[in-house]
């Protein structure tokens, strides 16, 4: 007798339901898209035990004739696509004809429909996925489904719900993300008889993000400015970078209107915020991608929630250098603003600045405005001079030139710990890393002048005892440690000797930065040789700016820190150092009022009397 048989086709389209329905959260994402591709302003949703016992959505959409509202619970029955090249181009949500049909099959569904030129509406009652009743009754215009005893007959599936509460979380999520997407369309979300979510058209995503959460969302987010970049417009909002959750519950990405799930997406706005908040935290980011359909592949999952990108790299770069740009620019405005109320003369923006403090943030206003100015080459000794030494003396007590200042951007309060530097800006308070700043400034640096590193000859060459292997490493990276100033020749089996080195570096820095740079190569030999040189590029200039960045304990004047804070504002990547520390962060004083146990309201207004 023959082993191999054809299913009945009710058991088998119960079996592939599966793919489109686990749970609750799926069927009210399927109906919630109908509703839409309805053209729906107003969807209602009643949960039971998480949907577990009834799910009842109502919408004011343009609903359906009595021989559509028959045909729409078939297998494959859909009005979007006619073949298979029609995917490329599809721009609706629900499009294969399975949702219904798989909801009927595992559930007791009842669906009510009229159309706004029938004079009476359609219901229709299945049970299993079986048509056991049909009438006529009243209706509004629009559609409504009741889905009612989800897996009651199917044991094998009932038993992997969740608890009521983990369902009720999926659902939220996705209630969530559609009011989102759609702020002009009023949702509203009941869980066993309560209004758990009212969301009224706002036509404001951050507006939105209050209704669905709370006001204290609403004041930590920026708006992204809609970028267009290789077919790619992204817009949306992020969080500052002083907010931070525990989870990924606020983080929602969306293709051509479709909450997707990608983690390559999901990287790219973390690498975005590489750096700028504490281990295992994560941001509030609402993306809203449009790229052409026929660039991504929506029809990768049965479920519809996840998307295949053809040219993925593009994409996550993308995202990532926006979160990057709008994280900065959002830190250099708040600096640069003008305040309410001026005060004592500080630093400007960088157009009014003389373009020759830039180049070293640390050099005095008196010495780059004396007779020798930038022409000014210190003899190699001086350079031998360990630079904390230097930090302090470079003061000064004349008067600065006043095209340099103007009215008060901010407000440097001064040092904290000889490590900090505090700077006031209306309601903010902003706490600066010295050494993490200027790191990064003589990076940036380093990394425009690449290849014209100004070097010294040194009067007493230093040698480098070595490891065999790493004197066969040095020798054959000669030409690179050459381009960055660093000149050495072999000395015997064991001994290098440093002739020349960049200004400003120490014997002790040099070796370092060669020992460093050694063990990096040993450990990357397998890199792509192009990408390798870029790397150990970037390795050196990252030692030698932290070897020659001013050092935690340095007491600074109040013009060198105003040089380190001004030339910050001026470079990229200016919320890490090289190595990844953070350079900076800021205390609302809504935040610091909340500390004080102050009623943040009554005090700005006691303020404002005064």
């Amino acid at each position: 007798m023959a082993k191999i048989k054809i299913l009945d086709p009710q058991e088998a389209i119960k079996i592939a339901a599966g793919e489109v329905v686990e749970r609750p959260a799926h069927i009210i994402k399927e109906l919630i898209e109908n509703s839409i591709d309805a053209g729906a302003t107003q969807v209602t949703i009643h949960t039971e035990q998480a949907g577990k016992k009834e799910i009842h959505i109502n919408d004011n959409g343009c609903g359906m004739l009595q021989e559509d509202a028959k045909l729409c619970f078939a297998h494959h029955a859909t009005s979007k696509i006619n073949k298979v090249q029609d995917l490329d181009s599809v721009t609706t949500y629900g499009f294969r004809g399975e949702a219904l049909s798989s909801i009927a099959s595992v559930a007791q569904v009842e669906l009510t429909t009229k159309t706004k030129d029938d004079k009476s509406a359609t219901h229709l009652l299945l049970e299993h996925g079986t048509l056991v009743q049909q009438s006529t009754t009243s209706h509004a215009t629009g559609t409504t489904l009741k889905i009612s005893n989800l897996f009651e007959h199917i044991p094998a599936r009932k038993k992997f719900l969740k608890s009521n509460d983990t369902e009720w979380n999926l659902i939220v999520s996705i209630f969530q993300a559609f009011c989102l997407r759609y702020d002009t369309i009023h949702f509203k979300l009941f869980h066993d008889g309560k209004l758990s979510y009212n969301c009224p058209p706002s036509n404001n995503l951050i507006q939105r993000c209050a209704q669905l959460w709370s006001n204290n969302l609403h004041d930590q987010l920026i708006k992204i400015k809609t970028t267009t970049k290789s077919n790619i417009s992204i817009s949306g909002a992020i969080s500052k970078s002083h907010y931070h959750r525990y989870n990924r519950n606020q983080i929602f990405i969306f293709v051509n209107n479709r909450w997707v799930k990608n983690i390559e997406l999901s990287r790219a706005i973390m690498k975005g915020y590489q750096n700028v908040l504490p281990p295992k935290k994560y941001p509030a980011a609402f993306l809203f991608i449009e790229i052409d359909p026929t660039l991504i592949d929506i029809n990768i999952h049965p479920k519809k929630e996840e998307v295949k990108f053809l040219h993925p790299g593009i994409m996550q770069k993308t995202i990532q250098d926006i979160i990057t740009q709008t994280l900065n620019q959002t830190i250099t405005s708040t600096l640069q603003e003008q305040p309410s109320t001026p005060a004592t003369p500080s630093i400007t923006d960088k157009s009014s600045v003389d373009a020759s403090l830039l180049q070293n943030p640390f050099t005095s206003i008196q010495e780059k405005l004396s007779p020798t100015g930038p022409a000014y080459q210190p003899t190699p000794k001086q350079y031998n001079q360990p630079i904390k030494q230097e930090f302090i003396k470079q003061t000064t007590t004349t008067q600065t030139n006043q095209s340099i200042y103007e009215q008060e951007l901010f407000t440097i309060i001064g040092q904290f710990k000889t490590t900090y530097i505090l700077i006031e800006k209306d309601q903010e308070l902003f706490l600066i890393d010295q050494h993490a700043a200027h790191e990064r400034i003589l990076y940036e640096q380093l990394k425009k002048n690449f290849k014209n590193v100004a070097t010294v000859q040194l009067l007493f060459p230093h040698v480098i005892k070595l490891t065999q292997e790493d004197i066969k490493l040095v020798i054959q990276h000669h030409d690179l440690f050459n381009q960055h100033g660093i000149a050495f020749e072999q000395f015997n089996d064991h001994e290098i000797i440093i002739q020349a080195t960049p200004v400003s570096m120490q014997h002790k820095a040099i070796e370092e930065i060669i020992h460093t740079t050694l063990s990096w190569i040993k450990q990357h030999h397998f890199v792509d040789q192009q990408d390798f040189f870029k790397q150990l590029n970037e390795q050196i200039h990252a030692q030698k700016a932290c070897k020659t960045a001013c050092k935690a304990g340095d007491k600074l004047t109040q013009e060198q820190m105003q040089n380190i804070v001004k030339t910050l504002l001026t470079i990229e990547n200016r919320f890490c150092c090289p190595h990844g520390r953070p350079t900076m962060w800021n205390l609302t004083l809504k935040e610091i009022e909340k500390q004080f146990k102050r009623d943040y309201k009554s005090q700005s207004k006691s303020l404002d009397i005064s």
